[in-house]
């Protein structure tokens, strides 16, 4: 099968970038075609696979993609052409675009004209922040898959009825692995922006046991905003990234690309995500967490979560949970006591987890049986 996966634009696209190229890796193994194109409504684009794979911004953070495309209305009929000339199927990355002040027209429908099968996700809890362009759309696709049965909520009281819940794809990396840091390691890998509770997990990194050694990696709005700060100052010793040094003791990296990101995890003792916590939208309540856990879990590190987390599938005694950023610093005091961070038992529990529910061979079949 050739799948076309297209990716809207979008300024948060972190977890969309690993999971849309998990789901890639899978299907090249089972001998599919499965390319990522970027679209905007370029004017002077043409529709192209590029000759070798380039790692773009898609917004805050960046994203490996195979080609691109124009949906400008000048534009867009060459692409649906293309689209239907090289593809058997439409795999929307996530559903439609947002509307934002310089993308305030719908201009992408005319790609759900494309004379072949169609499917969507919904990857995130802010169905009602899209459902004007979204909801009219669901009529016209094969099914909608979300990660997790939060997401899937609005269209459940939508009486949408073919929704697959397929949890986040997860590929392994085969290669040597890392042994942890001998002095304790917290990373934060999520991205900067409130709901994950950066802003507040800043504020108590002075607080974090002394012998804890931090580091900070993805990047977001929020560092732009907080950078200057004074409680980034008392946070952040280096900013490797733009030189925004302090007199904390967290080392901040900036974006760093996949493979990276897994020597992290590798390394660490602990991870940290706070998505719930501060939460307005009600999705989030419901309980979530993300591929940043999903890799934590598989390599061995232990992620603090808000206690929210607690709805969710993660088996209770593989993490943390905290109701406050206030609650880490004694919640690692605790693991460090007790050993739990790095308890075997614990550790091959959450890589048991990760393989029953993530593995992106069983999560593609989930994608392929409804393009099918």
């Amino acid at each position: 099968m050739r799948i076309a996966c297209i990716y809207w634009y979008t300024s948060s696209v972190g977890g969309i970038a690993t999971h849309l190229n998990s789901l890639r890796t899978a299907a090249i193994r089972e001998g599919d075609q499965f390319d990522i194109l970027h679209t905007r409504p370029w004017k002077t684009k043409r529709p192209q696979v590029f000759k070798t794979r380039q790692w773009v911004r898609g917004g805050d953070t960046r994203i490996w993609i195979d080609g691109e495309f124009s949906h400008d209305p000048s534009r867009v009929q060459e692409s649906i052409k293309w689209l239907e000339q090289n593809y058997d199927a439409i795999l929307f990355g996530f559903i439609c675009p947002h509307k934002r002040k310089d993308y305030p027209k719908p201009l992408f429908l005319p790609i759900y004209d494309v004379d072949l099968p169609k499917a969507a996700w919904v990857m995130d809890g802010y169905w009602h922040a899209y459902s004007e362009w979204a909801e009219p759309l669901l009529g016209r696709l094969s099914g909608v898959l979300c990660p997790q049965e939060s997401y899937a909520s609005p269209l459940r009281e939508l009486g949408y009825k073919k929704l697959v819940i397929s949890p986040f794809p997860f590929v392994p990396f085969l290669g040597k692995r890392l042994p942890k840091d001998e002095t304790p390691l917290l990373a934060w890998t999520n991205q900067w922006k409130d709901i994950k509770g950066i802003g507040h997990f800043l504020k108590i990194v002075p607080k974090i046991p002394p012998r804890v050694q931090i580091e900070m990696y993805s990047n977001g709005i929020r560092y732009y905003q907080f950078r200057t700060e004074d409680f980034w100052r008392g946070a952040v010793r280096e900013d490797k990234f733009q030189g925004y040094n302090g007199t904390g003791r967290a080392t901040f990296f900036g974006n760093v690309d996949l493979p990276e990101i897994i020597r992290v995890y590798q390394r660490a003792w602990f991870t940290c995500n706070l998505q719930g916590m501060t939460a307005k939208n009600s999705t989030y309540k419901l309980g979530s967490y993300n591929n940043t856990e999903v890799e934590a879990l598989y390599y061995g590190a232990c992620p603090i979560l808000h206690s929210s987390s607690r709805l969710t599938a993660i088996p209770k005694e593989v993490y943390q949970s905290v109701d406050s950023a206030d609650e880490i610093p004694d919640t690692i005091c605790r693991s460090l006591k007790s050993g739990f961070a790095l308890d075997e038992e614990r550790r091959e529990k959450a890589r048991e987890f990760v393989i029953r529910k993530h593995l992106a061979s069983s999560r593609y079949k989930d994608v392929r049986e409804l393009l099918q």
